[in-house]
């Protein structure tokens, strides 16, 4: 079995300031407020150093005894799993990996209102291939709905693909994706090739040596009112 390790870095315009920051006891996370409280110790010099490198901003406020600056965290975190694996001399090895991708989402649709496509559109255009049998049915749910909102929230998957370049023949042999939007009343967005329906609620998209240019984002729309529908 194997065991992860997590490897965590920190970065700033694309450099690395791992170290930096861990030689100053500030934590590598940059959310929260042990952060901040960190930032509030570093000598006038580092502070300064930093901010002029784009490590930290100025979040100057009222803090209700006049204006106060203060310091807050600009740099990036990452966050990678990993471990050693043995593989036998001179044989063929299947590999599967599998993971769980975090789901984000809305509580209402946040590119169409007011009777119109706006706010996120234009980049959920492009991040998810919105066609016009998709956005038919976003603007039919808003002629239903008396405000002229779709009664839709927002589910969004991104789903790594782009590691499968990485492998020895720097594509996928044979690549197949299926996703299951779980109801018919659900409506799915995504960006592929020679997408099929294989189900009431499934679609499958395959191809051979396959070569992922970019990561897939999926948006699920399911219906928000109060009649059990929404699964």
């Amino acid at each position: 079995d194997a065991n992860p390790q997590l490897e965590q870095k920190a970065f700033a315009l694309g450099i690395d300031i791992t170290a930096e920051l861990q030689a100053h006891d500030v934590p590598l996370y940059p959310f929260g407020d042990a952060a901040k409280a960190a930032l509030a110790k570093l000598p006038k010099d580092v502070a300064e150093d930093w901010e002029d490198r784009g490590i930290i901003i100025e979040d100057t406020a009222d803090n209700g005894s006049g204006m106060q600056t203060a310091y807050a965290p600009f740099w990036q975190l990452r966050s990678t799993y990993w471990w050693r694996s043995t593989f036998p001399a001179n044989k063929q090895v299947h590999v599967s990996h599998r993971y769980k991708p975090s789901v984000g989402g809305t509580s209402s649709v946040s590119f169409y209102y007011d009777g119109k496509f706006q706010g996120q559109y234009d980049t959920y255009k492009t991040r998810y291939c919105m066609d016009g049998g998709f956005e038919n049915a976003v603007r039919k749910a808003a002629k239903e709905n008396p405000d002229g909102y779709p009664k839709y929230f927002e589910s969004r998957i991104a789903y790594i693909l782009t590691t499968g370049g990485n492998w020895a023949s720097g594509s996928i042999g044979n690549f197949k994706l299926t996703i299951d939007k779980g109801s018919p009343k659900n409506l799915v967005s995504f960006c592929g090739d020679n997408v099929r329906k294989v189900g009431p609620t499934t679609f499958e998209m395959t191809a051979k040596d396959f070569y992922p240019e970019h990561d897939i984002g999926i948006l699920l729309l399911e219906p928000s009112d109060n009649s059990g529908n929404g699964g």
